[in-house]
């Protein structure tokens, strides 16, 4: 493996690979998971949103990957809730 300076003659302009949150595996960026949660209005005094990132890994493992399928299905059929 190369370091990101090496694979383009020292300038750096790759993207580093960033680590799944859940596994601590690297991953290029362009195979992440975006997680983002954002509490109901009753909880957003006492919890932020926030944003990490997970491996293909282990979004299947928390089903999430079958969760963005739905959400697509439904989107294309143009519905706009996350819920059945």
């Amino acid at each position: 493996m190369k370091s990101v300076e090496r694979t383009s003659d020292g300038a750096g302009d790759e993207t580093p690979d960033r680590e799944c949150y859940r596994c601590d595996r690297d991953v290029a960026p362009r195979r992440l998971f975006r997680i983002t949660t954002e509490p109901p209005a009753s909880l957003s005094q006492d919890y932020q949103t926030a944003e990490r990132f997970c491996c293909p890994d282990c979004a299947a493992g928390m089903n999430l990957s079958e969760f963005s399928e739905q959400l697509k299905a439904r989107a294309r059929r143009g519905g706009n809730s996350a819920t059945k």
